[in-house]
């Protein structure tokens, strides 16, 4: 029987993934909602049930017939409600197999068993963008932009990120054997002793040779809000001359969370977003109370990894002109989805509203544009230059 947990959410295609941690949300709600169990049918309706033996014709064609073999039913039920979902032409509704299911939903607890690396695909490539500080991969040595060619005795090209990552992680104190392309030197390969690896949400410090706090949230996940909290209490009593926060590369996260950290730089009843059904239904989402950083002049950074529940911040803050943006456009993720764990805990993510800034400005497709346009290039990572938040100093120190 299907058991169905009802969320809302807002997830972005993009992200890059940690192999413990880092995996990129959307946003989901506080509250969680549990439907009546369906029966063990699936509550199909009549007309539904006449399209029914196409499928199970097709599924015993394959399984007869298929010149490979076995043919896993896993693989082809959950191919059947993938193409289902991929029919209806919305690249946010979407069927996440258990597997994948898994790394989202604690990807977003901050605590997880792997090696330590946030990793991305490039050009088919597993890549590792840094090692967590402190990390079994650091200690091993890992640097960013090191390919991990094989896992094991698996080779990692064109593959799925989450299927790659599912590879790498495993529980603490197993070891795994990860193949390493270095620049154009020899393949090498290094063991590393998984562990229990707990990532950061907010990272805080007074910017060195200025007065100038600066916090960056990396996901709206379940504890980020208290460590947000936490860590614009300690700064604010150094008496700092204004603030930089920094979502860029947040994907995004619990819903509960978005609001809960817009609220702690907007007074209280402040709209923070619109969301509106396809009825047209408004639903407004506004600041609680309790803000710790409500006057302190801010500059928010963002960038093109800045989605979902970072751009309904972007948004909320550029409308009240509550803190300037510096970057560049955000990547575009305006909608909302409902999300419903199944039985074998994969999760069907299906789209049912859009979400506007404060003024009802759209921001689907469309993103959040900076005030301020600076771009970082390739060659600015390559030489550890951040030019967008040298302009977030130099704005906070001049006002322009």
């Amino acid at each position: 029987m299907f058991r169905w947990t009802f969320r809302i959410l807002l997830m972005s295609v993009f992200v890059a993934l940690a192999v413990t941690g880092a995996y990129g949300g959307g946003y989901t709600a506080s509250r969680i909602l549990f439907p009546p169990p369906l029966p063990p049918d699936g509550g199909a309706p009549d007309e539904w049930k006449a399209y029914t033996p196409v499928l199970f014709e097709a599924w015993s064609h394959i399984q007869r017939e298929f010149y490979k073999a076995p043919v896993d039913p896993d693989t082809l039920a959950n191919g059947s409600v993938a193409g289902m979902v991929r029919a209806l032409g919305d690249q946010h509704t979407a069927f996440i197999n258990a597997q994948r299911a898994a790394i989202t939903r604690t990807d977003l607890q901050g605590s997880f068993e792997g090696i330590g690396a946030t990793v991305e695909m490039r050009e088919g490539r597993l890549t590792i963008v840094s090692p967590i500080k402190g990390s079994p991969a650091e200690r091993a040595g890992l640097a960013p932009n090191d390919i991990i060619a094989r896992v094991n005795d698996t080779p990692i090209q064109n593959m799925d990120i989450t299927e790659a990552i599912a590879l790498v992680r495993g529980p603490k104190g197993t070891q795994v054997v990860l193949t390493i392309q270095r620049g154009t030197a020899a393949p090498f390969q290094v063991t590393i002793v998984r562990d229990t690896i707990r990532t950061p949400f907010v990272e805080s410090r007074m910017i060195e040779g200025t007065t100038i706090a600066y916090v960056r949230l990396n996901q709206f996940g379940g504890p980020s809000t208290e460590e947000l909290r936490a860590a614009l209490r300690e700064l604010l009593t150094q008496n700092p001359t204004g603030l930089v926060f920094d979502l860029r590369r947040n994907p995004g996260g619990y819903l509960g969370t978005a609001v809960e950290v817009a609220s702690q730089f907007l007074p209280a009843g402040r709209v923070v977003l619109i969301q509106k059904d396809k009825s047209g239904n408004a639903q407004e989402f506004k600041a609680r109370n309790g803000g710790v950083a409500t006057t302190i002049p801010m500059v928010l950074l963002i960038d093109s990894g800045s989605a979902s529940a970072s751009e309904i911040i972007a948004g909320a803050l550029k409308d009240y002109q509550r803190a300037t943006l510096i970057g560049v456009k955000t990547f575009g993720k305006g909608s909302v989805q409902n999300v419903h764990t199944l039985s074998d805990k994969s999760e069907l993510r299906v789209t049912i509203a859009r979400f506007f800034s404060p003024k009802g400005n759209a921001i689907n497709t469309l993103g959040v544009t900076p005030d301020i346009e600076v771009k970082l290039t390739e060659e600015d990572a390559a030489n550890k230059r951040d030019p967008q938040l040298d302009r977030a100093v130099q704005f906070l120190q001049t006002g322009k």
